[in-house]
């Protein structure tokens, strides 16, 4: 097996579950990306376990994956916050909180106990674009900014990590085009007269036929919205501390 090379400055991939309790950093060498591989898998064993048809992970060595936990309350604990599941070979880590699978590990064969595979829609979304500038996405969408401050690798303050909601370019494209591809996201930004109160939005539609288009070629008004109102945040929302 190649050596993986030694640690050095490079950049950070940044990942947590839904709440925010479970983070991690993925710290990349400068000229090492090329140990890192993006895995999609749809046997049932993967399948089964996430409850998905198809499962994305990031492989990466086991060496470059920091993580933390961020209690919210006193009584919370590490146990309770990073929950493991083990089953012979190999463990399955996902939040206690919200439910939200983190990695997977085996040491089936022995050779991969040095990796960790982390699931690809942890990542914030920002580091998630990058993995298409890493090279491990063919380069086919354009760049989409976000508002989220980058974490470099040699920074050493912890912190909690915000979460943006926006789309992942490049795994759109993949889907273009396929049954998948029925899937119509919507985006928009609404603002107050007073310019006191601005909302982001963002829409996802999925059409069944692609022939439910009007005779003028505009798509035909669903009879059932199927819109509520998303809850409220958690209680450390853009404030919490660990």
């Amino acid at each position: 097996m190649a050596q993986e090379p030694k640690m050095s400055s490079g950049r950070a991939l940044r990942g947590s579950c839904h709440c925010g309790r479970n983070q991690y950093v993925v710290e990349i060498p400068n000229g090492a990306s090329e140990y890192a591989q993006v895995l999609f898998d749809s046997t049932a064993h993967h399948r089964i376990a996430s409850a998905a048809p198809l499962s994305a992970f990031l492989r990466v060595p086991l060496s470059w994956y920091h993580s933390r936990i961020f209690p919210f309350f006193p009584d919370e604990s590490r146990a309770t916050i990073r929950r493991v599941y083990s089953h012979l070979a190999e463990q399955r880590r996902f939040c206690g909180f919200c439910g939200t699978p983190l990695s997977y590990w085996s040491e089936d064969p022995k050779s991969e106990a040095d990796y960790i595979q982390l699931t690809v829609g942890s990542l914030l979304t920002e580091d998630l674009r990058d993995l298409e500038e890493l090279g491990l996405i063919p380069d086919e969408s354009e760049p989409d900014p976000m508002d989220i401050v980058s974490t470099h690798a040699s920074d050493q303050e912890s912190y909690l990590i915000g979460r943006d909601i926006t789309g992942i370019p490049w795994f759109e494209s993949m889907i273009l085009g396929s049954r998948l591809g029925s899937i119509h996201t919507t985006r928009g930004t609404e603002e107050s007269r007073d310019g006191r109160v601005r909302v982001e939005y963002e829409i996802t539609e999925w059409t069944e036929d692609d022939a439910a288009e009007d005779r003028t070629g505009e798509a035909v008004e669903s009879t059932y919205t199927g819109k509520r109102k998303r809850a409220g945040t958690d209680d450390g929302d853009g404030g919490n501390t660990a």
